[in-house]
């Protein structure tokens, strides 16, 4: 498949959907840093890419905490970031999305600019390397037009891991802070931070 070389508009996605199962309370509504993390991460977003949309299940509709947020539902609800993604492809097929979970909360500006800086239009995603383990970041990358075929396929097939990154044509960056990717998605993790 030809891959576009000529870079698209870059719109940000907040993954917020996510059940929470783990940490037993909605991470979304967390506040790291005297707001609910949505709020702030959406906020965050769009200074750095443009019009910031906010990936959400059903139930997060009616929150106070998401009110006034460009929301995009999930149409497939319990598949994870992909649902995320899939509506906000939906939404604009035609942009790319710089996308970032919630549960990120040390993440900064700056870092999100490190990724845009980097970006690769001529591949399907544009992602930070874990460095211990050498893979990609599923849930700090850009999602390129190019990868919405892949991931229908994967979404038919019930494959709904964003690890799907490693079988694409990728552009991996370094972070300048690993501490930054680190997600909060249990309760010791809030106490070892």
């Amino acid at each position: 498949m030809a891959m576009n070389k000529n870079p698209v508009a870059v719109l940000s996605l907040v993954l917020a959907g996510g059940a929470s199962r783990r940490m037993g309370i909605d991470k979304a509504l967390i506040s790291y840093h005297g707001e609910p993390q949505v709020r702030r991460l959406a906020a965050m977003m769009e200074s750095v890419a443009g019009p910031a949309y906010v990936s959400v299940r059903r139930s997060q509709l009616v929150d106070p905490a998401f009110q006034g947020l460009h929301m995009l539902c999930d149409q497939i609800e319990d598949i994870g970031p992909m649902a995320g993604l899939l509506a906000a492809f939906a939404h604009a097929p035609g942009s790319a999305w710089l996308v970032a979970a919630v549960d990120l909360p040390w993440i900064s500006a700056a870092t999100l600019r490190r990724l845009l800086d980097a970006r690769d239009p001529g591949c399907f995603a544009t992602a930070y390397r874990i460095p211990q383990t050498n893979r990609p970041e599923p849930v700090c990358a850009i999602y390129e037009p190019a990868i919405l075929p892949v991931l229908e396929r994967a979404r038919d097939a019930g494959r709904y891991s964003l690890m799907l990154l490693r079988d694409v044509p990728l552009k991996l960056v370094d972070p300048a802070n690993e501490r930054e990717l680190r997600g909060v998605n249990e309760p010791g993790d809030l106490e070892e931070s």
